[in-house]
């Protein structure tokens, strides 16, 4: 379960790629007279709806897909140094929406300032979070927690782990971990108070499909319009953004049955569960305003 020697040596030619492409696009724009792009970054806590704020973003007028995603760790495991973020987000063309799992940090906010990102950031109720994590560790083969993740006789434990964490060593010998659910989120956190950040619950988003309100879904559509500082009218928000317009299975990641809903947690959760979470991350879930105490 250690790093394997050709994982590291394989990042170093990816970001020798994305420094080679940025200084190459920051060259040619120097040439043109250009000062900077405009971008628009597409952040979010894993497994918290990446992909239902990409798919309002790409429906907007005037942005584009770009097919990378920025994330502050690889799928092998090794966290991405700030540098990588920098090369990688400046060689996206103008214009572009970046898919992104970035903590919050100075270091990370200042690099997306050198590239007048506008910046949204997408957050979860951490329970739905969990199961989505769980489920998507034990398919995704290339996740470093994977064979871990398989190892557990059943889907009970793999819960629990995406909700206690994995401490390192785990198994003996190993040098990978995840730490549990609450800290993990807290190293996010920054960016639901961030005053240049557009911060958006999934719940308010998913809309009618997934058990919430259009109504909401809507309201927020059009804050985040105002936040990009795009203007359409009222009949155009309702005809292009209303739930029933977008198809979730464009995700990647999208399980029929088991995503895209308000509070699937409950149908898995078991007593041990909830208390493990309450410990864990039950203050958080309080902060975020989606309980009032730990009587859950």
């Amino acid at each position: 379960m250690s790093y394997q020697i050709q994982d590291i040596l394989r990042l170093h030619g990816r970001d020798a790629v994305f420094a080679t492409r940025y200084w190459r696009g920051k060259l040619y724009d120097q040439l043109r007279g250009k000062v900077s792009k405009s971008l628009v970054i597409c952040n979010s806590y894993p497994k918290s709806g990446t992909h239902l704020l990409y798919q309002i973003l790409y429906s907007i007028p005037g942005l584009q897909k770009w097919d990378d995603i920025v994330s502050v760790q690889a799928l092998c495991g090794v966290m991405n140094t700030v540098s990588h973020v920098r090369w990688k987000v400046g060689a996206a063309p103008d214009g572009s929406i970046i898919r992104s799992h970035l903590m919050y940090s100075d270091e990370i906010r200042n690099v997306l300032r050198e590239f007048n990102c506008k910046v949204l950031f997408i957050y979860r109720d951490l329970r739905d979070v969990a199961v989505s994590h769980a489920r998507w560790i034990t398919k995704e083969e290339r996740i470093f927690l994977h064979d871990i993740y398989t190892d557990y006789p059943g889907f009970d434990e793999q819960l629990m782990s995406s909700i206690k964490g994995v401490p390192i060593g785990t198994p003996f010998g190993s040098n990978v971990s995840q730490p549990d659910i609450g800290t993990d989120f807290s190293r996010w956190q920054g960016w639901v108070t961030d005053p240049d950040t557009y911060a958006v619950k999934f719940e308010d988003l998913v809309g009618e499909r997934g058990g919430g309100s259009e109504d909401k879904r809507l309201h927020i559509v059009e804050q985040i319009l105002d936040h990009l500082e795009i203007n359409l009218s009222s009949q155009e928000v309702h005809k292009k953004f209303a739930s029933t317009a977008l198809n979730p299975e464009e995700s990647h990641t999208f399980k029929k049955g088991g995503k895209g809903s308000i509070g699937g947690w409950k149908a898995t959760f078991k007593e041990a569960h909830k208390e493990a979470f309450k410990v864990l991350a039950g203050q958080t879930l309080i902060d975020l305003g989606y309980e009032q105490n730990f009587n859950w």
